[in-house]
């Protein structure tokens, strides 16, 4: 009885000889290649992250940016306090 062939299995295999192919051209070992790919990855989600936070700073209005920083002040008041020279350094 013939098999029959699956568009998983065939994705599968075809994904499998792409990273074998990559491997070798790279010299390297197919999970080398993949923890690459995870590193990049990683630091392409890191990248969009930093972007959309400092979109987010840019547009923040002149208000919002003097609130921000009288906590900031506020935080930084607070903790010199709990410092153990009572923050007189």
């Amino acid at each position: 009885m013939a098999r029959t062939e699956t568009t998983t299995i065939r994705v599968r295999r075809n994904t499998h000889e792409r990273l074998a192919e990559e491997a070798k051209l790279a010299g390297k070992s197919v999970t080398q290649v993949l923890e690459e790919v995870a590193d990049m990855l990683e630091e392409e989600r890191i990248m969009e992250s930093a972007l959309e936070a400092w979109t987010r700073m840019a547009e923040r209005t002149p208000e919002e940016i003097a609130r921000d920083e009288a906590r900031d002040d506020e935080w930084v008041r607070e903790i010199e306090a709990n410092l153990p020279s009572g923050g007189q350094d």
